[in-house]
């Protein structure tokens, strides 16, 4: 019994293949644009803020970072290289996918001074990271951080 391969079964093959390979390469790329977006977002807020209500640029990059396969590690890398409003989305992130990682470097940020721009609403304010860390530590935000967005 030989096994050579048709032409055109290994053409299909190979077109298939070829498929997977893309697909797999955008989706970590989407990935990745999204970490980035996340890390350097300037304003850390679940919910509508605004009189429209709109979901923000962070949350929706939040969602789309939790998503993805390698969240927890993309969560991690963000918490080193992010701005403070992205350490604070990076902690909700750990908090609901790596709970052992979360407990290991909210220690970082428990007593931190440095501010954060937060928005609920439309009521923008500069907040002390440790109160904020404190909020995410009592899971104040693990049900808004579980829910995709719904508008934007």
């Amino acid at each position: 019994m030989s096994l050579a391969f048709h032409p055109f079964t290994f053409r299909r093959l190979f077109l298939i293949a070829f498929a997977f390979l893309l697909t797999c390469s955008a989706t970590w790329a989407g990935d990745k644009a999204a970490s980035k977006t996340l890390a350097e977002i300037p304003l850390f807020a679940f919910g509508g803020i605004g009189v429209a209500g709109t979901t923000s640029n962070g949350e929706v990059a939040f969602h789309n970072v939790l998503a993805s396969e390698n969240a927890a590690a993309d969560f991690a890398q963000i918490l080193k290289t992010g701005t403070p409003q992205a350490q604070c989305y990076a902690l909700v992130g750990l908090r609901l996918k790596d709970r052992a990682a979360f407990d290991e470097q909210i220690k970082h940020f428990v007593s931190s001074k440095q501010e954060v721009q937060t928005c609920a609403g439309c009521m923008m304010s500069k907040q002390p990271m440790s109160s904020v860390v404190a909020n995410i530590k009592k899971g104040s935000f693990d049900d808004q951080g579980k829910g995709r967005p719904s508008n934007r």
